[in-house]
């Protein structure tokens, strides 16, 4: 598979990553997220809640700004979002917090640029995706980070080494590092989105001191698949 949405994966290199956000439209996923003391490592994390769409949308968003033309894009989620939704309705414990968009940007290398992307599917994912693996890797340009921008009452970015444990709704989570990195990730993301490929209920990439999958000073990284709720409340069934 090397088309999706229409979108010839081929001719990433040609494409304005934010004209084909543009033509994409809003996401429809949650921004989770919080933070905490986990032995002696203070973490915070961030849980991305999507559709097997929107994780796609996200993969290729990922792929044109790592390949295309823009070196950052911005993914707007809209502000009634189905997963928010369905959340709300069949949970007693609602989400934390619900964030408004996600920011990819791409470091550009001086050599070794990608060119292009061919897409062949894995037979089962891990929690863990990447490890092994991760712990030998170069952190530094092979993995992805994720912080976050614009918390409202904030006058800077929360980060993961100034201590802070209060952090409120954040309206943008960035997704950062080398193409190469982002590759990887858009790669796992659309593995991920494939209801044929084994895999556990979700996936999560975690910086040093754990198994890793992000790269130094990232916020711990999970995803999760949200399939749509059939439950009566949902699907208008009174009875």
């Amino acid at each position: 598979m090397n088309q999706l949405m229409g979108i010839d994966f081929k001719k990433l290199a040609s494409i304005d990553a934010n004209k084909l956000v543009d033509s994409m439209g809003s996401l429809n996923c949650t921004i989770e997220m919080g933070g905490g003391m986990y032995g002696s490592f203070d973490i915070h994390w961030i849980c991305i809640a999507s559709s097997t769409e929107d994780l796609q949308r996200i993969a290729i968003a990922l792929l044109a700004c790592a390949i295309g033309t823009q070196h950052q894009t911005y993914l707007p989620i809209s502000t009634e979002s189905l997963t928010e939704n369905e959340s709300r309705r069949c949970s007693t414990k609602p989400l934390t917090s619900f964030g408004k968009g996600i920011r990819i940007t791409a470091a550009r290398p001086s050599i070794d640029q990608p060119k292009s992307f061919t897409y062949t599917p894995k037979r089962k994912l891990k929690r863990y995706p990447w490890y092994p693996w991760s712990l030998t890797c170069d952190a530094q340009t092979e993995l992805p980070v994720f912080t976050l921008a614009g918390v409202p009452g904030e006058t800077a970015c929360p980060r993961l080494w100034d201590g802070r444990r209060d952090l409120r709704e954040p309206y943008i989570a960035c997704i950062g590092g080398h193409p190469k990195a982002l590759i990887r990730l858009a790669r796992l993301l659309l593995d991920y989105s494939d209801t044929s490929i084994p895999s556990d209920i979700d996936i999560v990439l975690e910086p040093d001191g754990g198994l890793r999958g992000a790269g130094p000073l990232s916020y711990v990284a999970h995803f999760e698949r949200v399939d749509p709720c059939r439950c009566a409340a949902c699907a208008g069934d009174s009875n």
